[in-house]
């Protein structure tokens, strides 16, 4: 297990002031788990995660892992331990001038590792990984995707039981992305290692995530289950990340009908552009037609989605309500009353 107690961190700059990166923060993450961190830049998400193997070392706080207190550890005990930690960064820092087999090998050759022991545990890295048939080429003979796969491989070289990834796909395109996760995930399943995964983009904690902390201003203001906090977000941070992926993933044509049906609305009437989230059984529900028939007020459906997550569905829908405000306050409620999770969104003007 983690746990993160209490962690501050202070930065002072030349002229003496002062900046908190981190508040106060405390989480604990499960042996096991792909556990997400998200925030916009500049959240203190990437300082957070570098205090679980210290690479920062926080002014306030304590880092356990795996039951050492890494904040009261002497510097040799402290080098022992975060073997165990591995860590993926965002550009994969590989060394031009060695083979995907070297780089992989470094952290063991770093150690003093004897060359035949180094073989017998690269090479099975390497498959599982998928670059044997690149295990003698350079970094600039490989495209992204198996640049940040060679960093993966090398973060497994020392048998970590966690592996830190800090925006590891943001520098990859969509596809890679989704190979890539697809390969954490593998490792974490097949190999046991808690993966704490960084990152800005909501769509990559849906995809790989079982539970999830959003930070703002170096705080963490929600924390929970990624299914819930999907459809059920709380604070305004998160209600804003889920927002940007389900506006920015609208065509230009929806888009344009949705401000053309702004432009177009009577004085008495409100345009509102809705997402409605359900879980495991609401799914089924007819509710939004029994909430069309009870207040006599039209949905326009511009988006719908059932994904399964963790084993239980996740329904949402984006749609567009053109109602006067009383009418619309009562659908709200109706949809509510029934399970029903309801955002507007104000991505799209």
């Amino acid at each position: 297990m983690i746990q993160l107690e209490h962690i501050t961190q202070t930065y002072t700059d030349p002229s003496g002031n002062t900046f908190q990166a981190l508040k106060d923060v405390s989480l604990e993450i499960e042996d096991g788990e792909i556990f997400g961190i998200i925030g916009r830049s500049g959240a203190g998400k990437s300082t957070l995660v570098r205090c679980i193997n210290l690479l920062n070392r926080p002014s306030e706080g304590r880092v356990i892992v795996n039951e050492h207190d890494l904040t009261a550890l002497p510097e040799s005990e402290l080098r022992e331990v975060r073997r165990s930690i591995g860590m993926i960064f965002q550009h994969f820092n590989l060394l031009s001038s060695r083979t995907v087999y070297q780089n992989v090998a470094l952290p063991l050759e770093l150690v003093g590792t004897p060359k035949d022991v180094i073989d017998k545990k690269i090479r099975p890295l390497i498959e599982l990984v998928g670059l044997t048939e690149h295990v003698d080429k350079y970094p600039s003979q490989l495209s992204g995707g198996q640049k940040q796969r060679v960093g993966i491989a090398r973060a497994l070289a020392n048998d970590p039981k966690v592996l830190l990834s800090d925006e590891a796909t943001s520098a990859l395109d969509p596809e890679t992305t989704v190979a890539t996760l697809a390969l954490l995930q593998k490792i974490n399943r097949e190999l046991g290692v808690t993966i704490v995964l960084i990152t800005h983009e909501m769509n990559v904690v849906k995809q790989i995530c079982n539970r999830v902390a959003v930070m703002n201003k170096g705080e963490i203001v929600e924390r929970g289950n990624v299914i819930d906090i999907f459809a059920r977000p709380q604070s305004e941070t998160t209600k804003a990340l889920i927002g940007n992926v389900v506006a920015s993933d609208l065509p230009e044509s929806i888009i344009e009908r949705v401000r053309s049906a702004r432009a177009a609305r009577s004085s008495h009437e409100e345009v509102h552009l809705l997402r409605l989230s359900f879980i495991g059984d609401e799914v089924t529900q007819p509710v939004i037609s029994e909430c069309s028939r009870a207040f006599d007020i039209n949905f326009n459906i511009l988006r719908g989605t059932v994904d399964d997550m963790q084993g239980r569905s996740l329904g949402t829908l984006t749609i567009l309500v053109e109602a006067e405000a009383d009418v619309y306050e009562k659908a709200v409620h109706f949809l509510r009353q029934r399970g029903v999770n309801v955002e507007e969104l104000s991505d799209v003007q």
